[in-house]
């Protein structure tokens, strides 16, 4: 029994993270309709203590190449001065809460505002390249598109991590996620839905409003797409233990609502249901895959060399991650972050309130 649970959990994690990116290219690439529209863009950008960057933020917003916007910013109870440096800007709506209730509020409340046919996300320090909301409007010329995933670009702000790897990947990912219209997930810097999509988040836990976001449209049987041609560009992380934070908090919101997009796994869309399953349910699994495979392996030590071996180098692994080896490092701290996160989810939590991690 032991050795079957050792074979099934390396199976699926070499298939996680080695064969799955292999298997989507076995699918032409897939164009999708487009054609230059001027509909109305509202762009929902949420704030919280961003008097740093939300100056930049909304100039760089206004340069955009595309007519016809309006801005929507809400300060989430921000105790410096993001409310005041918004309110300069009298193109600009402002919204505002005394409290921070957390961002997934923040958005509920913009998107009830907003008057767009098209709703755009972009997070407060995100840069948009110019030509984004154009080409990004562009493929909402197909009709079974219901939301467009942009291009994040993440520059590395020092040396403590491999985020910035983390993200090509991941936008490798989604591009070839695309041809099958089903992109699993898109990222808070930028992407866009048809406003009658919008599904309100819920604000009594955390929740990874991207995410969320784009399974129930995806849900809705409309596709998600990735356009590369429709940049955004952030500074990673300045600070590790921000950014592993971050991604316990990442792991909490995907276990908080864990069986709410079980759904996803309908048969009767087989490519849909595989890419869920690869790309998220069993990444949002694999730190038990992983404790599995290292208890398994140790007990099959007495079996057979090749067991001792397979043991051996994987605590050669685990003394590079602590001593800071980047990648090793980088892949221990990720799970064990998701791990912290599946923990915490069960504990109550008064709110979907958020922290800011420092990227500038």
């Amino acid at each position: 029994m032991t050795i079957i649970i050792f074979w099934i959990c390396i199976g699926l994690l070499t298939h996680v993270y080695i064969l799955y990116p292999w298997t989507l290219r076995l699918k032409k690439n897939k164009s999708v309709k487009c054609e230059k529209t001027n509909k109305l863009v509202s762009i929902i950008i949420a704030a919280h203590n961003e008097e740093n960057i939300i100056e930049e933020k909304i100039r760089n917003t206004l340069a955009l190449n595309y007519p016809n916007i309006e801005i929507l910013i809400g300060d989430d109870g921000s105790t410096d001065k993001t409310a005041e440096i918004v309110a300069q800007f009298p193109s600009v709506r402002l919204i505002t809460r005394e409290v921070n209730e957390g961002k997934a509020a923040v958005l509920n409340s913009l998107c009830k505002e907003a008057k767009g046919e098209i709703l755009l996300f972009s997070d407060a320090n995100s840069m948009l390249e110019s030509s984004a909301i154009e080409n990004i409007t562009e493929m909402f010329a197909d009709e079974k598109v219901g939301c467009v995933c942009g291009l994040l670009l993440l520059r590395e702000a020092s040396g403590t991590n491999l985020e910035h790897v983390y993200w090509k990947g991941e936008s490798k990912l989604k591009k070839l996620e695309s041809n099958f219209g089903a992109v699993m997930g898109s990222n808070g810097a930028l992407y866009a839905i048809r406003a009658e999509l919008y599904s309100e988040l819920p604000t009594h836990k955390t929740v990874m409003d991207d995410f969320y976001i784009t399974a129930k449209i995806l849900m809705k049987n409309y596709h998600c797409v990735f356009c590369e041609n429709a940049s955004a560009i952030e500074n990673s992380s300045t600070s590790a233990y921000g950014e592993f934070k971050r991604r316990i908090r990442i792991g909490r919101a995907n276990y908080n609502f864990f069986f709410t997009f079980l759904p996803l796994l309908n048969p009767l869309h087989p490519s849909k249901a595989y890419i869920f399953l690869s790309h998220k349910l069993l990444r949002w699994l694999s730190p038990f895959l992983l404790l599995a495979v290292f208890v398994s392996s140790f007990i099959l030590t007495k079996e057979h060399i090749f067991y001792k071996t397979f043991f051996a180098i994987e605590l050669l692994f685990l003394v590079a991650a602590l001593l800071r080896v980047r990648v090793c490092s980088y892949f221990l701290n990720m799970n064990f972050a998701l791990f912290l996160g599946f923990c915490k989810s069960f504990f109550k939590e008064k709110n979907g309130a958020w922290e800011r991690v420092d990227r500038n």
